[in-house]
């Protein structure tokens, strides 16, 4: 086994625990992989952040079941049914937790046969993706796969992944972020409402995922938000951006500030940040380029569309994660609330001629 002290030492500043501890808690048997991953390895770790592992096994044992785990040893653990996922306890004498999670090398080998196939849909879509919940792609354990340092058995480990595309990955943890208009039109609703509290809230939903979205067009894997601003400090953007991020987003636009001028200032931020997506997605190699995405959104224009500005308006979002020129977010958020079209360049009248609506929609055939 390799030990993973020589991991752990650079990001903790410190090696002051006990590694049979650890792996006490642990339940290795000598043919598994264990790899060590989460913040620790990522590089956005402190000092009390949980040993995150994964333990691969070549197949389902004592371990995976309820009955039978070693369930006394731990503080926690949580199960599906009967099979046994996880499990957590801290070190004894300390605060540093042990997280594991149990998985067989058939497990890993189907949830990336998975995410081969959403990843292929994904790039047929321009819309933001709701359905992770329902795919059979555990995004989290994806995403370590990605990062994630064999301790034992790196030869399997490396077999095991490599089929593993990091850049994947990350364009699926984008479509998954970025391209909701639906949330966009809410907060013109509350805007147009004067319930600006409302609207500001939802303005800095916008850019959370905006932003995360930008750390996925630069290779980031990791969807969970909590450590946005560590990863947008690591990324070649400009400094005034990322700082006055990470000052919204966590602290607030201060209490003499009035709700209406800070979500135009989450707006304007995120047409930055859609200009920074625009210059990074074109040298990431598994996103969809300009052409192509402009083609899809062509693909869902259909002349059982009844043409009007709210059409208009969506385009205009829509488009702007690759096509530049378009009017800024606050001039679209006033047009809908005048219930007008905001003006751009897109030609959607020429690319919904003659089309026809897909199989499925409005009892027609493609």
């Amino acid at each position: 086994m390799l030990s993973f002290r020589t991991h752990l030492a650079a990001v903790r500043g410190m090696d002051d625990f006990d590694e049979e501890a650890v792996l006490a808690k642990i339940h290795l048997v000598d043919d598994d992989i264990l790899m060590l991953s989460g913040s620790l390895v990522d590089g956005s770790g402190t000092p009390s952040s949980d040993f995150d592992f994964c333990v691969i096994a070549r197949s389902q044992d004592e371990r995976f079941h309820r009955a039978t785990f070693p369930r006394e040893q731990h503080m926690r653990y949580y199960t599906s049914g009967d099979r046994v996922k996880a499990s957590f306890d801290y070190l004894p004498g300390s605060l540093l937790g042990v997280d594991v999670e149990y998985w067989t090398v058939q497990e890993v080998s189907a949830l990336l046969d998975a995410h081969a196939r959403l990843y292929a849909q994904m790039r047929t879509r321009a819309r933001k993706s709701s359905g992770f919940a329902a795919s059979a792609v555990d995004f989290r354990v994806l995403s370590r796969l990605t990062y994630g340092v064999p301790l034992t058995n790196a030869a399997a480990f490396g077999e095991l992944t490599a089929g593993v595309r990091p850049g994947e990955v990350a364009y699926t943890a984008f479509r998954a972020a970025v391209g909701s208009y639906p949330d966009f039109r809410d907060l013109a609703g509350m805007w147009a409402q004067g319930d600006h509290a409302s609207a500001l809230v939802a303005a800095r939903k916008l850019g959370v995922d905006t932003f995360r979205g930008l750390t996925h067009v630069h290779g980031n894997t990791n969807r969970n938000p909590k450590y946005l601003s560590r990863f947008l400090d690591r990324l070649p953007l400009p400094s005034e951006l990322t700082l006055r991020f990470a000052e919204l987003n966590a602290l607030g636009a201060g209490p003499q500030a009035g709700a209406a001028d800070v979500v135009l200032e989450w707006l304007d931020l995120v047409d930055l940040a859609f200009a920074e997506i625009r210059a990074g997605r074109e040298k990431a190699e598994a996103f969809v380029g300009r052409a192509d995405f402009l083609g899809l959104l062509k693909e869902e224009l259909h002349e059982s569309m009844t043409w009007n500005a709210e059409i208009s308006n969506e385009y205009c979002f829509r488009a702007r994660e690759v096509e530049p020129g378009l009017p800024p977010l606050r001039e679209l958020l006033a047009a809908l609330t005048a219930r007008t079209a905001a003006p751009h360049h897109l030609p959607l009248r020429e690319w919904a001629k003659d089309r026809t609506a897909p199989v499925g929609e409005n009892n027609k055939s493609a």
